[in-house]
């Protein structure tokens, strides 16, 4: 059964080099897996309507019951939807531009929106997570913005991977100005490629954990843990 990964493409650009860079790794991957190792579904944010995040404290679960309560934005956007892809998926791939050694303002309001599945008892807990940055300078804050992009991953109890065994690094740092130039940049690609098939590989092992252990996780959100 193939590994369903999830491609986050945080680009405000058309024909992002975000998006060429989710979708060539993949494939790449996939070709050196056998075929039809990785089913691969990109979300481009620039396409969705995400509200900013009310900070209104009213998602997660409720103090009493533990009944899980939705956010209140959930009928007004598409977040709903995208937060069920998440969950649904054995491993994400975020590709972001590089903005000022950070990611882009579209994977801040998307992600501040996602607190709602880590109060909901970690429904990410234990998902294989990576990045990919493609900055327009080779030195040009890659590491950085991967490194930010893993913290709130981090907070949702994710497993947080790099580029495997050929270079074990961060992840993907691709260098691309233009659109379309990533697809010129022959060392980003193959980051990209070990990248997803690092993601490909700890999603297997986690599914095959399932099998022993059970679907669920036994991580719990708590209000008060850590409040003194």
């Amino acid at each position: 059964m193939a590994i369903k990964i999830l491609g986050i493409d945080c680009s405000p650009r058309k024909k992002s080099n975000s998006g060429a860079l989710l979708e060539v790794s993949a494939a790449t991957a996939n070709e050196k897996l056998g075929g039809e190792a990785i089913e691969l579904e990109v979300i481009h944010l620039r396409d969705c309507a995400i509200n900013h995040c009310l900070a209104c404290g009213t998602c997660g679960k409720r103090k009493d019951t533990g009944a899980f309560i939705p956010c209140v934005q959930r009928d007004k956007d598409d977040m709903a939807a995208i937060l069920e892809k998440m969950v649904a998926a054995d491993g994400i791939v975020v590709a972001t531009p590089v903005y000022f050694g950070l990611p882009s303002d579209l994977f801040s309001k998307f992600i501040m929106r996602t607190r709602v599945l880590r109060h909901q008892d970690f429904k990410l807990a234990n998902k294989p997570v990576a990045v990919m940055a493609t900055a327009g300078r080779r030195s040009g804050g890659a590491e950085t913005t991967i490194l930010a992009t893993w913290l709130p991953f981090i907070r949702h109890g994710c497993l947080i991977v790099g580029n495997g065994d050929q270079t074990c690094q961060f992840g993907t740092m691709g260098w691309a100005g233009a659109p379309g130039q990533i697809l010129t940049d022959e060392w980003g690609l193959e980051q990209g490629e070990q990248t997803f098939r690092r993601v490909y590989e700890v999603a297997s092992l986690v599914n095959a954990g399932k099998t022993i252990v059970g679907d669920g996780t036994p991580m719990k959100f708590s209000y008060t843990s850590g409040n003194r």
